[in-house]
């Protein structure tokens, strides 16, 4: 068949006798000595792709197994980037479907737009398809043998080349130019080795810049030259496998293509879920061991005790499992010691370190054609261990004397006599954290997205983003249920999806009965734009987590202090992440509450079912929650106590997260960033149109001059301040508040009555503080340089509005008033 007339058709219901992709995993046979055209001492490795080395010249050459025949390729980082804002880390970088195709005295390895097909019609249809759309030549290796009929290729330049786009995302991350430097480049032996269905290359490539970033030049020895190990696969591509089609109802992750064999009435966008394939030994059991169990192979790197917490999470997921009709569906094992990590064939999880702390992360091999996940490399960031200590630490003074409340660990996920010098609260924090950590990740690998509104129903998906649950008790706090110990009832039922086996012609009616059962059970799966989504929150109602966090963060403030240093510890350590877990304890509280205002509740619906796309938020609920939020921006909750500000010592050495900037701490500056938390989301430009546009529709509802009114009543309206602490404080919040305002009334996306009324607010303050005569001299000062600013903002609003109400914590600790660093945690 001609290169790119290929149909990809849907199995057939006799395919359901699926075929494993592999048995046993076959070791690499010994490279044998050979003679080609240019080495008699070339190294020979058979395999998949017979891989020639022809040490004499650095080239590489391969013996083309097959053409015009589907061959799964896949470019991998075998070596990271090493900083957190730089996405190189190890694991899987590109995948694409090639072929080799001869064209003279050339091969071309040639990339197959799998985005554009048909599966099913004629042969023409799918030559119309296939030409109707472009594909990419990777390369044109010279033919170096023809003898035996065996066409052996110079695949050097497939191989040495920028093949993972580093160029590209350097340049993104706007670190500077870089090209790809073949004379610094080379073949990495140790990696190079081929199977019976896979091949593996993997390359030493060299990138050499000019004028480099800052966070190249932070974590690179000679930043001019930044060298990673990049590791090319070719996986036989398998057959036999039978695509199931994806539901936006449920979170189950997709691949998406454009079928053009669909009917004229259908849409020809078609999603196929990805997932494992796993089959019962037993298929008339209504509980069978699988065929082939998905493995999970451990890095050991990771320290014995973490990891096997680590793997007691990954074990979690047969519960869910159990529920698609599969017993021991899921394996944890320690990586053997001649293990290559980035062997296309295994579920390996690599313990990455950075130089800061940063998401873990997974990655799935997937056929390209059909959404089968064929192997993964799950990313585990090595400083989240240290996070969920820090939190402890910054929370340990606030725990009852009496040693209740604190996280107790399943037995199972404690290594005996691990971790004797930290206290066992501590430890078995960090140990629960993890193991769900590790389920979450590896809930990606195998085929699951995110559900970040799940706490809205007490923690029944591993997929959230979880925060620790700091509940309240008396004067104390309580971390007995920091965080969540087990599989919930929404990950059975994404198993249950994805997994489950129907008898034939039994498929569409099973998958619809999980839909049904997920929506009888009252669990939540929502689009990223309803205000339930939201990462790091916790409880059922926003209301009610931000009650919660406020308590837990007046308790934490008035114990957190030297107690939180480990022995010998600088104090001035106190102002280091700990100090914003303390103070901005509320920080993912006040995220997901302000997504409430002015919000619109929106669910996943197809034709035929009961649920409403669209709902209302309450108003009475809205309103509640304004309240809330302005609260955190009062003066008595944004004090820090004295007897905390008196032990902020300026850290010896640098400190990132001190955001002051100032030996002396500024306890002004961090009222301005917790200030401006609760106001940049209100003031947004965005929420004053949906505002105006929802309040059109919906009687009685929170609208926007309402919501302009109460902040302005809350801050610019507020009482004097009896102290000169609490003037002071007050006068920051003031100014946020004109600033966010002033920002949002020169938006040039706000609607012009949004813009309006902001604007005659604004007139109306600065008459107010222009007449105002405070005896406090400061604030006296500052009201009436107010109402000049004012004055000549209203002149000309876009020239004279504040850029930003908080700039990023990318842009340097000087900035107005920096974010601290936050998620991942923190």
């Amino acid at each position: 068949m001609p290169l790119s007339r290929r149909i990809y058709p849907l199995a057939s219901a006799s395919a359901l006798a699926l075929i494993a992709l592999s048995g046993p995993l076959a070791r690499a046979q010994a490279p044998t000595p050979m003679a080609t055209p240019t080495s008699p001492t070339a190294m020979r490795m058979e395999g998949f792709v017979p891989l020639v080395w022809d040490a004499a010249k650095g080239r590489m050459l391969i013996e083309v197994p097959a053409f015009d025949t589907d061959i799964l390729y896949y470019v991998s980082a075998a070596s990271g980037g090493g900083s957190v804002e730089l996405p190189l880390d190890r694991g899987i970088l590109d995948s694409a479907v090639i072929r080799f195709q001869r064209a003279g005295s050339r091969v071309l390895v040639v990339e197959i737009n799998t985005g554009y097909r048909t599966t099913a019609g004629t042969a023409q249809t799918a030559t119309g398809v296939a030409d109707s759309f472009p594909t990419s030549v990777l390369a044109s290796l010279p033919i170096e043998s023809t003898a035996g009929g065996k066409i052996v290729v110079d695949a050097t330049g497939l191989f040495l080349r920028d093949a993972a786009g580093i160029e590209a995302v350097l340049r993104r991350a706007n670190q500077g130019g870089w090209r790809f430097d073949p004379a610094r480049s080379a073949f990495h032996l140790p990696a190079t080795r081929a199977f019976p269905d896979n091949s593996e290359v993997e390359t030493i490539a060299t990138f050499a810049g000019d004028a480099p970033g800052a966070l190249v030049r932070s974590v690179t020895p000679d930043p001019r030259s930044l060298t990673l190990r990049i590791h090319h696969s070719f996986l036989k591509a398998p057959s036999g496998y039978v695509p199931r089609l994806g539901d936006p109802r449920i979170g189950v992750s997709e691949l998406t293509f454009r079928d053009y064999a669909k009917e004229v009435s259908e849409p020809t966008e078609t999603k196929w879920i990805t997932r494992w394939r796993l089959e019962k030994k037993n298929p008339s059991a209504a509980l069978s061991e699988p065929v082939k169990p998905i493995t999970f192979y451990f890095d050991p790197a990771i320290p014995a005790p973490i990891r096997t917490a680590m793997k007691q999470g990954t074990l979690w997921w047969n519960k869910a499992f159990e529920q698609a009709g599969f017993i021991n569906a899921v394996r944890a094992e320690d990586a053997p010691a001649d293990m290559d990590p980035m062997d296309i064939r295994y579920a390996y999880v690599l313990w990455i370190n950075r130089d800061e702390r940063g998401f873990s992360s997974g990655g799935t091999y997937r056929d390209p054609r059909t959404g089968e996940i064929l192997g993964s490399k799950t990313r585990m960031d090595t400083h989240r261990i240290r996070t969920i200590a820090n939190y402890w630490d910054a929370y340990t003074a606030a725990l009852p004397a009496d040693g209740s409340g604190v996280t107790v660990a399943d037995p199972a996920l404690v290594t005996p006599g691990a971790f004797a010098g930290m206290p066992a609260g501590q430890r078995d924090m960090v140990l629960v954290r993890q193991a769900l950590l590790t389920a979450h990740e590896l809930g990606h690998a195998l085929g699951f997205q995110h559900n970040f509104a799940s706490s809205l129903d007490d923690r029944q998906s591993v997929m959230e983003y979880p925060s620790p649950r700091v509940k309240v008790a008396g004067d104390h706090v309580d971390l007995s249920e920091a965080f969540q110990k087990q599989i919930g009832a929404y990950d059975k039922m994404m198993v249950r999806y994805a997994y489950s086996v129907f008898a034939p012609g039994a498929e569409k009616a099973g998958l619809a009965k999980v839909i049904a059962d997920m929506r009888a059970a009252g669990l939540h799966y929502v689009p990223d734009t309803d205000p339930r989504w939201t990462w790091y929150d916790d409880r059922a109602t926003p209301t009610a987590y931000l009650r919660e966090t406020y308590a837990a963060r007046s308790i934490l403030l008035k114990t957190y202090g030297q107690a939180a240093l480990t022995p010998g510890e600088p104090v001035g350590a106190l102002r280091d992440a700990r100090l914003w877990m303390v103070y901005l304890h509320h920080r993912y509280a006040i995220e997901s509450a302000a997504k409430y205002v002015g919000g619109l509740y929106q669910n996943f619906v197809v034709k035929g079912d009961t649920v409403p796309p669209t709902e209302f938020v309450p108003a009475a609920l809205q309103r509640e929650v304004l309240g809330l939020l302005l609260d955190a921006v009062q003066p008595a909750a944004l004090a820090m106590p004295e007897s905390l500000l008196a032990q902020l010592v300026a850290a010896p050495g640098s400190n990132k997260e001190d955001l002051s900037g100032d030996p002396a701490f500024d306890q002004l500056q961090a009222a301005r960033i917790a200030t401006a938390l609760v106001l940049e989301p209100l003031t947004e430009a965005a929420r004053a149109n949906r505002m105006l546009a929802l309040a059109a529709r919906q009687k009685d509802t929170l609208t926007f001059p309402e919501m302009v009114d109460a902040i302005v009543a809350r801050t610019l309206g507020a009482p004097r301040e009896g102290t000169e602490g609490g003037r002071a404080v007050q006068t920051a919040v003031q100014s946020l508040t004109l600033d966010a305002l002033m920002i949002l009334g020169a938006h040039p996306e706000a609607a012009p009555a949004a813009r309006g009324y902001v604007l005659e607010t604004l007139q109306r303050q600065g008459a107010l503080l222009a007449g105002r005569r405070d005896p406090d001299r400061l604030v006296g000062a500052w009201a009436a340089r107010s109402a000049a600013a004012i004055a000549r903002y209203l002149e000309d609003p876009a020239a004279h509005a504040p850029k930003k109400l908080a700039p990023d914590w990318g842009e340097g600790p000087r900035s107005r008033f920096p974010q601290p660093p936050g998620p991942p945690l923190g």
